[in-house]
């Protein structure tokens, strides 16, 4: 499977080798999937994410003969995979599943040989070049020191790695991979990923279902969604896992970010959207920034209410946290102060709320105006912990502010559960007077 070299299917590097087209497939009945059309090209991994019974592996069941095509076609190196028999479609392409049945004690070597039966003929034995096949398929995924252990004595991780040198054996140009790290540790499923990315890399096109969404974002040069019994195109990561897509495709309500660590897209979910009620109850106020208020929004929109983050720079994880709830906020340029403008916005929001609660953030330049709108909207407010010296990074402002506002009657609690409970009870004396 090396770069530029032809394989079974006679092409070379960044040539289709897995085209869908207009492909209905499905097991005889009315199709689980209809109208996928998308191809895979050599040196390419793409995902396939979706909801579980969504039909990722019908697709992959589709390449394979397993499952019909219906309608339209699939086609492995230019050809029909119902015109193919099972023997070419294996030269072609190989499966790695989540896990398979362990022979009793069957050699590791021998298990690896087994991805040799296509390329060999009914009572036909193994040769050198057989074998030599073999020793190159467990010297690229690190199982020779494992050749002659028996394969159910070895571990999770292990046996899935034989699984794939068994399939490597098999001189496949396209991998199919069914959820093939689903059952194991992050540093197994972590090994078995960057072995299958170094094999997109040397020439295979890769076709991949994946669980973890985040392990889908790392290792897919695109991705898929599978929903409703259609196949989205692929598309980059980052443009294919937004907020809104994971909304509707999964019912969460995520921050989707860009890891700084690995630069892949991050996905966090914050809470499901069915623990989501409305946000029709009423308006809280809420101080925050740097992520001190992420727990806060998140109860407040399972009790139904609507915050007001004020003004929040772009990049903050609370403004992250604020849009994927839908809840209101002014959204200010990456290290933006809050000017005249978004200061007046906050405070006049503010003095709609039935409460502000000012979450355990630390105070500077760019969210200390929220903290100046709060005190100054009328509206009740609640802190969470005493600003301290150390929470101050504008000269004395924010302490100066906090001691106004406890001049004025600010409540001090001293867990977000207690601020929480303030809120509601004062949204409850609101809604009691009708206003």
């Amino acid at each position: 499977m090396a770069a530029h070299a032809e394989g079974a299917c006679g092409v070379i590097e960044r040539d289709v080798l897995l085209d869908f087209r207009d492909a209905h497939v499905g097991y005889g009945g009315a199709p689980v999937l209809a109208g996928v059309s998308f191809a895979v090209r050599a040196a390419e991994v793409v995902g396939l994410v979706g909801p579980n019974g969504a039909g990722k592996s019908t697709l992959l069941r589709a390449v394979t003969g397993a499952a019909r095509v219906e309608r339209g076609a699939v086609l492995i190196c230019g050809k029909d995979v119902r015109e193919l028999s099972t023997r070419a479609r294996a030269k072609m392409a190989a499966v790695v599943p989540q896990a398979l049945p362990v022979p009793f004690a069957m050699r590791a070597r021998r298990f690896v040989e087994l991805g040799r039966h296509p390329h060999l003929d009914v009572l036909e034995r193994p040769g050198p070049a057989d074998a030599a096949f073999v020793e190159d398929a467990m010297r690229r995924t690190d199982t020779l020191r494992l050749a002659e252990q028996t394969v159910d004595t070895l571990s999770g991780g292990d046996l899935q790695r034989l699984t794939v040198a068994q399939a490597l054996a098999q001189q496949p140009q396209v991998l199919l991979l069914d959820e093939a790290t689903a059952h194991l540790d992050v540093n197994h499923a972590l090994q078995i990923l960057d072995l299958v990315r170094r094999e997109a890399d040397a020439g295979a096109a890769v076709l991949a279902v994946f669980h973890d969404l985040d392990l889908a974002a790392r290792y897919a040069d695109r991705i898929a969604i599978v929903a409703d019994g259609a196949v989205s195109e692929p598309l980059p990561p980052e443009e294919a896992l937004d907020a809104e897509t994971l909304s509707r495709v999964f019912d969460v309500r995520a921050v989707v970010r860009i890891e700084p660590v690995t630069g892949a897209v991050a996905v966090v979910p914050i809470v499901r959207g069915a623990d989501v009620a409305a946000l029709d109850r009423g308006l809280v106020g809420l101080v925050c920034g740097s992520g001190a208020g992420a727990r806060l929004q998140r109860e407040l929109a399972r009790a139904g209410c609507r915050a007001v983050c004020g003004a929040l720079n772009d990049g903050d994880v609370d403004a992250a946290v604020a849009q994927a709830l839908g809840h209101e906020l002014h959204l200010l340029p990456p290290f933006g102060e809050a000017d005249a403008a978004a200061e007046a916005w906050a405070r006049e929001r503010f003095s709609a709320c039935a409460a502000v609660v000012v979450a355990p953030t630390p105070f500077g330049r760019a969210n200390v105006a929220n903290l100046r709108a709060a005190v100054r909207s009328g509206s009740p407010v609640v802190l969470v912990g005493d600003v301290t010296p150390e929470r101050d990074y504008t000269g004395g402002e924010a302490l100066t502010l906090v001691r106004e506002a406890r001049e004025h009657g600010a409540l001090v609690v001293a867990s977000e559960d207690e601020a929480l409970a303030a809120a509601l009870a004062h949204l409850e004396t609101k809604e009691a007077h009708g206003d």
